[in-house]
């Protein structure tokens, strides 16, 4: 039956929808130890991008081979973006405490609350460039919070993206277990338009010709 075709669309979405499932649980694996999650990050949105997007490589050994080369990188990059995430949780938490007591305090409630939407958006672009590109930590810092600031409109479409997928998950909390595939796959959409802007000439055009000969062979 073409029902049961491994190249119907049905069997298709299928295989997609069982591959977010497993590469999710993958994910929340690797992010056991904690100072693994940026690591585990990166691997998951190079995974989501290659594979699951473009149907090029494997998923599990893609993510491994990802996750391994990419550690001695990101583990650091993560602990400094931990730490500066937690220190301004930490002056919410205390501005939100004696907000009702003077208006001060709810001016820098507001102000903690967009520092730490900042250092989302941030964290959201970092990882995903460290992925995609080559560079020292330093840069890959600095040019991942230049990005957020001159791509303001997509860096608001991912925050509504991601504030949506959270709500989903208050609502449907079994969701967690596909959630983060999903979110990185939407996030893709959004930030290789603005990485491509970054790649060589040379680079985009050999990234282009690799997808149309995996389509190619694929049409076969």
């Amino acid at each position: 039956m073409k029902l049961f075709n491994p190249d119907s669309g049905i069997m298709r979405s299928l295989s997609k929808f069982t591959d977010c499932i497993c590469l999710s649980l993958l994910f929340f694996v690797s992010c056991i130890p904690i100072v693994t999650i940026g690591t585990a990050s990166t691997a998951l949105y190079y995974t989501v991008h290659k594979v699951l997007r473009h149907d090029r490589g494997y998923m599990f050994r893609d993510y491994v081979t990802s996750f391994k080369e990419n550690f001695k990188q990101t583990v650091p990059v993560w602990i400094a973006a931990l730490a500066v995430g937690i220190v301004m949780w930490l002056d919410l938490q205390i501005a939100n405490f004696y907000a009702a007591s003077a208006a001060y305090f709810s001016a820098l409630s507001a102000v903690s609350f967009l520092g730490l939407v900042i250092w989302f958006a941030w964290v959201s672009y970092l990882f995903p460039y460290m992925a995609r590109f080559e560079n020292t930590r330093r840069r890959s810092m600095k040019n991942a919070i230049l990005m957020v600031i001159a791509h303001l409109p997509m860096t608001a479409l991912m925050l509504v993206v991601a504030a949506a997928i959270g709500f989903v998950v208050y609502l449907l909390p079994y969701m967690i277990f596909i959630i983060p595939s999903v979110y990185a796959w939407l996030q893709s959409y959004i930030l290789e338009r603005i990485f491509r802007k970054y790649m060589s000439e040379e680079d985009r055009e050999a990234e282009d010709a690799k997808y149309k000969a995996d389509d190619d062979m694929a049409e076969r």
